[in-house]
């Protein structure tokens, strides 16, 4: 492995501690972690290529992100507060902005990567296909009328191994 690709996994494996650990790291370059208060992000698996903008948060997250396990429901708005950014792992969260997303959210985030997401009842629910990396655009706000976006920078877990930042 030459010296930029482990300085990469490096810092890729910090931001997931980070993650496992539930706390904020400090920015290191551009590398910031979730916040401490718990769940993640969602994009979904169509739209999460390397180099792709993303709406990672918003009104019309069902519209803007393509799963292959069918449409999302129109009352997801891209943040699930029970998802741990962990491949493989389910996740369940409460419709709109009742999910508590984050105030605010670092440069690079990691981000979890849906198929499927359904709705029952109160609960929506969606697996973990993939974990990515987003190069966050400013103008990002807790409330779904002001999208989240950003640029797919990288992965973390599933989808083929660690790519260039």
């Amino acid at each position: 492995m030459n010296r930029m690709n482990h300085r990469r996994r490096l810092g890729l494996a910090t931001a997931c501690a980070a993650i496992a650990v539930g706390s904020l790291l400090p920015a290191t370059g551009a590398m910031a972690a979730t916040p401490s208060t718990g769940g993640s992000f969602v994009i979904g698996d169509q739209s999460a290529s390397l180099g792709s903008q993303v709406t990672f948060w918003g009104a019309q997250w069902w519209k803007d992100n393509a799963l292959s396990g069918g449409v999302a429901p129109a009352s997801f708005k891209g943040f699930a507060d029970s998802a741990t950014a962990t491949c493989g792992e389910p996740w369940t969260t409460r419709p709109g902005n009742s999910s508590a997303p984050p105030a605010t959210v670092g440069d690079v985030v990691p981000m979890v990567v849906s198929s499927t997401v359904t709705k029952s009842g109160p609960v929506i629910s969606g697996d973990t296909s993939e974990v990515v990396l987003v190069q966050v655009d400013p103008g990002y706000e807790p409330d779904p009328g002001h999208p989240g976006t950003g640029t797919v920078v990288g992965i973390v877990c599933g989808g083929g191994g660690v790519a260039a930042t």
